[in-house]
């Protein structure tokens, strides 16, 4: 490359770039290749040296365990002899003195006496003791005898050679003056009938001797414990009365002698090894810390680990040096890179080599691309600044709006429901009456409230239009029923049109599974949309049939109609066909979409057909058969199980209070109303009821500042409560569960299921004291 082609480019020039070669994107340095590929001859070396020290560590692990272990037997022999020395003592004891007349006198000859004061005091035994058949302490001997009152202390050896009349050996106790002690037992057996239990009492020091003549190692740790783990005698200064709960798994894992892996009370890992005593069932462990027995072979690990990393060093430093020769300019071009990345100033020299001079000039190129990107990129910026600003105005204006719909919408639909509660709970108490003769007008109002229920249901959560969520209540029913109410509650509507109902017969007793008031709602709004857009004088057709598994309900009008154009988008959110009929009010455009929506969700279809503008509209509804119910439905009432509750309703709205407890006293239970907070609590403290049905929306104090009252205070109420309420979008039922409610309902409630909450309740909440 020329000297002008490896001066810096000046802003501006118009020189071309030369074609460059592709780059790998999977390059590494030069040195670490070098480095690599001489590590590349070590690595078989270092994994046969560490699979080398891995094996020498488990064999290191498995020699000491075995140490541990024969050291643990020939100690468990030493100690089982010296128990044998002395039942052997003891037997010498029991032929040689008399013990006849111990019995009858209730305390030692002078024989007796003097022998064994004799045999205690060569033997450094702390005391013998003669014992009756029955575990009665007779006579007692030897250096602590004196002072030694009271009865055996280890019941348990005496009942040992009751049972087996064969020696025992006891547990460790804690002896006279602070010092432990262990009982050696053997049976006196005269004419076939155990006479006496003869024992001496051994200070553990008598054991700790036998350790200590095994001049155990100083690291080592060796250890004599009794038949429940109490440490009887130990090679250093014990800390712990008991083995390590380690060394308790492996014995009681291990049968008559093991070895294994186990920690210190201070936490120090041991390889440990022990025997049990067949005659006294005491157990002897050696531990052998780990860190002692692996101390050379760390020493040899951590020199072969020098050796290597001595030579990856070596290795790394011959790499270094060959690089260093070819690697200058490539450093130069990576400082060059990074001074373009970082927005400076890029210059190069020739670096000799032309494929590096290559990428110096397209480096000083792209550094000009850069000022002019940054250039075009801050006018950009600037314009972005300026719309996100209106963007966050615009979106906090929009928040502020949807909180404010929100908390609207929520207090309309509690303003809305408050009134639906009584007049249900009223509907239902002219049903407990069994009169036959109100049972049409029930029905109707009951339809009605079901209505206008889910109405201020699909008010509070206006989404789900755009969001095509609704709440769908699937049962089986009968559709033609439904179909036929629907037309007869628009009758008034339809004026002086023309209104044809055609039930094929093999349709009118076929049931559907669908939910009944979004029927309504659908037959509702296409009967709407046909209204409003046919004359006064034009018909109206209404046809429902079967076919095959399917029901098809079809609504023809004589109306507007619209054009093939406009009916691709009939089903679309919010799209109006422009000038349908003169007149008709314009609507929000969300007829057909909600109603498409709702058909799906049942598991059916909805088209719509029309022959151009004039010639009217056909819809046609296609649901398919379902199975028909169990049982027909019955007006609900309270379970015998609840029968005798008490229930306290708290309600501002006296209508709502009262006929919730008429429904209620009607079903057995024992009911007592409260208007106002203050009475409610006072009605708790006197009334004891075991639930409340507690309305949110009260004077003076909401019901979840009651709630938070009666749960807490000297007697906090032990009761269920439940929120009745018309409050019921999901942050209420929220709050509801952290001011200590127990369920949450929503006004107006079904007495059904009102009464299955409150037999559940009382079954699973025991009555308050």
């Amino acid at each position: 490359m020329d000297k002008a082609a490896a001066e810096v480019v000046q802003p501006g020039s118009t020189v071309a770039p030369r074609p460059l070669k592709p780059v790998d994107d999977g390059s590494r340095a030069l040195r670490f290749r070098l480095f690599l590929l001489a590590a590349s001859g070590l690595a078989p070396l270092a994994l046969v040296l560490f699979l080398a020290s891995a094996y020498l560590a488990q064999e290191r692990r498995t020699e000491t365990q075995r140490s541990a272990l024969e050291l643990s037997r020939a100690l468990a022999t030493a100690v089982d002899a010296e128990l044998g020395s002395t039942i052997s003592l003891l037997e010498n004891l029991a032929i040689s003195s008399d013990l006849q007349n111990i019995a009858a006198a209730r305390l030692a000859t002078e024989d007796f006496a003097r022998l064994a004061q004799l045999m205690a005091q060569s033997q450094k035994w702390m005391m013998i003791v003669v014992a009756d058949d029955k575990g009665e302490v007779l006579a007692r001997e030897g250096p602590v005898a004196a002072a030694t009152r009271g009865g055996i202390v280890d019941l348990e050896s005496v009942a040992q050679v009751r049972a087996t009349r064969a020696p025992a050996v006891g547990r460790v106790v804690g002896g006279s003056g602070g010092r432990a002690a262990f009982a050696v037992r053997i049976p006196v057996v005269k004419d076939g009938r155990l006479r006496y239990v003869l024992s001496a009492v051994v200070s553990t020091d008598r054991i700790l001797d036998v350790v200590a003549r095994r001049q155990v190692t100083p690291s080592w740790v060796a250890a004599v414990y009794d038949q429940d783990g109490n440490v009887v005698a130990s090679s250093r200064a014990a800390d712990a009365l008991r083995y390590p709960a380690s060394l308790g798994d492996l014995v009681k894992a291990g049968g008559e002698e093991g070895a294994g892996i186990t920690r210190t009370v201070e936490g120090v890992e041991t390889y440990t090894g022990f025997s049990r005593l067949r005659s006294s069932q005491w157990v002897v462990a050696v531990g052998i810390p780990a860190d002692a027995a692996n101390a050379d072979l760390r020493r040899v690990i951590a020199a072969v680990g020098a050796g290597t990393a001595a030579s990856l060093a070596l290795l790394a430093l011959l790499a270094w040096r060959t690089a260093r020769g070819i690697s200058g300019p490539i450093d130069i071009l990576k400082r060059a890179a990074a001074d373009l990345g970082a927005g400076k100033h890029v210059a190069l020299r020739p670096l000799g080599v032309e494929e590096l001079d290559e990428v110096a000039w397209a480096l000083r190129q792209a550094a000009i691309d850069r000022d002019d990107a940054n250039e075009r990129r801050g006018k950009v910026e600037a314009e972005r600044e300026h719309l996100l600003v209106q963007l966050a105005e615009a979106l906090h204006v929009a928040e502020q709006a949807n909180r404010n719909k929100d908390e609207f919408l929520a207090l309309l639909g509690h303003e809305l429901r408050n009134p639906l509660a009584p007049i249900l709970n009223a509907v239902h108490l002219i049903g407990l009456k069994d009169d036959d003769r109100t049972l049409p007008e029930r029905r109707i109002i009951q339809r009605q409230l079901s209505y206008v229920t889910r109405m201020v249901d699909d008010l509070l959560d206006a989404s789900r239009i755009t969001s095509n969520r609704f709440a769908i209540n699937l049962r089986p029913l009968r559709l033609v029923p439904v179909l036929e109410q629907t037309v007869e509650a628009q009758r008034p509507n339809f004026g002086s049109r023309t209104v044809n109902l055609r039930i094929d017969d093999a349709a009118r007793g076929e049931w559907v599974r669908a939910d009944e008031a979004r029927l309504v709602q659908i037959f509702n709004n296409i009967l709407g949309n046909a209204i409003k857009f046919t004359a006064p004088t034009g018909a109206i057709d209404i046809e429902a049939r079967k076919v095959d598994r399917s029901i098809e309900i079809v609504f023809r009008d004589d109306g507007a109609g619209m054009s093939a154009e406009h009916l691709r988008r009939a089903f679309d959110l919010f799209w109006q066909a422009p000038n349908r009929a003169a007149g008709a009010s314009a609507g929000l455009g969300l007829g057909l979409a909600i109603v498409r929506s709702l058909i799906e969700m049942q598991g059916g279809t909805v088209q719509a057909h029309s022959d151009g503008e004039g010639c009217g509209m056909v819809i046609t509804i296609t649901l398919p058969v379902g199975e028909p119910p169990n049982e027909e439905p019955t007006v609900p009432r309270m379970g015998a199980g609840a029968a005798s509750t008490r229930v306290l309703v708290v309600d501002d709205n006296e209508d709502a209070a009262d006929t919730l407890s008429m429904l209620l006293n009607a079903s057995g239970l024992e009911v007592r109303v409260a208007y106002t907070p203050q009475s409610a609590l006072d009605a708790v403290a006197s009334f004891q009821p075991e639930i409340v049905l507690l309305d949110i929306g009260l004077p003076e104090m909401d019901g979840y500042e009651v709630a938070r009252r009666l749960r807490s205070g000297d007697r906090p109420f032990q009761g269920r409560l439940v929120a009745l309420t018309g409050y019921g979008q999901e942050r209420d039922v929220r709050r509801a569960h952290e001011a200590g409610f127990d369920a949450h309902l929503i006004k107006p409630v079904e007495p059904e299921t009102l009464f299955q909450l409150l037999a559940r309740l009382a079954s699973a909440s025991p009555p308050q004291a």
